[in-house]
């Protein structure tokens, strides 16, 4: 199985949940600073027109595929790791680990109701999951620095990020280096809380195949005019 992907100049890893599981593990138990960000076909598409979220992503650790259509639209799709991406593996295996090993965690989001459901939303997965903090990042001035200073008080082992694109890149890009943190686990706010299903999931999961294939089609076209 190809472990990594380029899609559009982006390398994104393709490790299987057990592959990644372990090598945050390792990480983490090195007390090692690592990122995780979750990439679907919208952070794509946002990163190819946004210098700031690409640097932002390629900048991560480590990359987790959140949307089977991208290996879909580079021919790398196998029946195990459609299964992990749709079924968000990774996720779960993840928390159950931070919950059995009681790591502290601190959620944020772009508004109070979005935190409180995020908190909701791990509680109810997790009800042993220790939540030692959240906060939000709005437009209102001085917020990011007031959540970093949040943030570090607390100190957490993760920090759960449910921020949307590309407000999540752009703190992570630019606070990386201020947050005392171990883990940065970016999941975005397609919080899978409720999957796509029936007729019209599998349409839109049709259109963003064929955008992603346009957008990697147009990258190949631009690089080889400037041969």
């Amino acid at each position: 199985m190809i472990k990594k992907i380029d899609i559009a100049g982006l390398q994104l890893d393709n490790y299987t949940v057990r592959e990644m599981i372990m090598r945050v593990d390792r990480r983490i138990s090195e007390k090692i600073l690592t990122t995780i960000e979750e990439v679907n076909m919208d952070t794509l598409a946002l990163a190819e027109s946004d210098e700031e979220v690409k640097q932002s992503l390629e900048a991560c650790d480590y990359t987790v595929i959140a949307d089977e259509g991208i290996l879909r639209a580079v021919s790398a799709d196998t029946l195990q790791r459609r299964h992990e991406i749709e079924d968000h593996d990774f996720f779960y295996e993840l928390f159950k680990r931070l919950e059995r090993n009681d790591k502290k965690i601190f959620v944020i989001a772009e508004s109070q109701k979005a935190v409180d459901e995020a908190e909701e939303f791990l509680l109810g997965l997790f009800d042993r999951a220790r939540i030692s903090g959240k906060g939000v990042l709005d437009d209102s001035p001085g917020c990011s620095e007031n959540l970093v200073n949040e943030i570090n008080i607390v100190s957490p082992d993760v920090i759960a990020s449910f921020l949307p694109s590309p407000s999540q890149e752009k703190f992570l890009l630019h606070n990386r280096e201020k947050l005392l943190m171990n883990l940065w686990y970016g999941i975005g706010n397609n919080k899978f809380m409720g999957k796509k299903h029936g007729f019209i999931g599998k349409i839109r999961k049709m259109l963003d195949v064929k955008r992603l294939t346009h957008l990697i089609n147009t990258y190949e076209h631009r690089q080889n005019s400037s041969i």
